[in-house]
């Protein structure tokens, strides 16, 4: 799947609109080229029968934080996840919700990052990390 890791600071946006359909918003980027913001706000529709945010949405909010940093940190916009790992640690209730990616290493033809997702409406409670890898697809800049 090829996909573009689009960060659009003017408008706040990101990506594709399957993500723009759930909200996700960049907030900036902490400090350095390496690492990028994302959050989005809690929403009903966005929760599973427990009454948190579903698991699949953290995990598409990994792999979106991810893939950005690793995107940033390479100098190009287009990407493909290759692998993600991630542990649900706790659930989100309150939201707003922000995913931090930070570039761990950048290869040849791949880039890993790191995510960090916390409930910013819980007292910033930890609710996941992930490790993302993304496949380099076009020249850097």
């Amino acid at each position: 799947m090829i996909r573009r890791a689009q960060v659009v600071d003017n408008k706040k946006t990101v990506g594709t609109p399957f993500q723009q359909s759930l909200g996700f918003r960049w907030s900036g980027v902490e400090g350095d080229p390496t690492s990028v913001v994302v959050e989005m706000q809690m929403r009903d529709d966005l929760r599973g029968p427990a009454g948190s945010l579903e698991g699949g949405v953290v995990s598409t909010l990994a792999d979106v934080a991810g893939a950005s940093a690793a995107a940033r940190a390479v100098g190009t916009a287009l990407v493909a996840t290759e692998q993600i790992s991630i542990s649900l640690l706790a659930p989100g209730r309150e939201g707003p919700i922000r995913a931090t990616g930070v570039t761990l290493r950048v290869g040849r033809h791949d880039a890993v990052a790191e995510v960090r997702i916390v409930d910013r409406g819980n007292d910033n409670r930890l609710m996941a990390v992930a490790l993302v890898t993304v496949r380099v697809l076009a020249d850097r800049n």
